[in-house]
């Protein structure tokens, strides 16, 4: 082989590396891109599982609680009318049942002036994150027919942080 030929051959063997050297790159960029893409996609929420959730939360004749991401702060984390529930005298039903104008009555102990298992205009807005997301819709009040505004905060795994029973005044509620 004399010097042009091995210059020709070692010239076409350098742009074919070069060749292969690109390629690869590219197809590292396309492959991150890709998975990129794929985890940024938000997760879909099932609204059955929700509707199971705050059904439990509100109509269940244990006392609910069973979707409560911390049993310890519940009570720090719901708002009837736009305050905090806190440590009152009243049960929450009592003070929604309140709230609703139906009576002062602080023995009122479950949400059985609901309709039960009855849910209206039920919503969702999933966090920009992922990790969270607020379902908001309407009780329907068993004795006048008229809708009840509510709000739940749930974490990806549907487990409740935050509970809004009433007009919520803008605090604290990420609708």
């Amino acid at each position: 082989m004399n010097k042009k030929s091995a210059l020709t051959l070692g010239s076409i063997g350098g742009v074919l590396v070069i060749l292969i050297i690109i390629i690869a790159f590219i197809m590292t960029g396309q492959h991150k891109t890709s998975s990129q893409s794929a985890s940024s996609k938000l997760p879909k929420i099932n609204q059955a599982k929700v509707m199971k959730r705050i059904d439990s939360e509100i109509f269940s004749i244990d006392d609910g609680h069973n979707y409560l991401e911390n049993q310890d702060t519940w009570k720090d984390t719901t708002y009837i009318d736009g305050e905090k529930f806190g440590n009152r005298q009243a049960s929450i039903a009592a003070m929604v049942y309140d709230s609703i104008g139906l009576a002062t009555n602080n023995d009122v102990e479950s949400f059985n002036f609901f309709k039960e298992h009855e849910i209206e205009n039920l919503t969702t807005k999933l966090e920009k994150d992922g990790n969270s997301f607020v379902a908001k819709g309407y009780f329907v009040v068993k004795d006048t027919g008229k809708k009840y505004p509510f709000a739940f905060e749930f974490n990806a795994d549907y487990m409740i942080l935050q509970e809004w029973y009433g007009k919520w005044y803008g605090k604290d509620i990420k609708i």
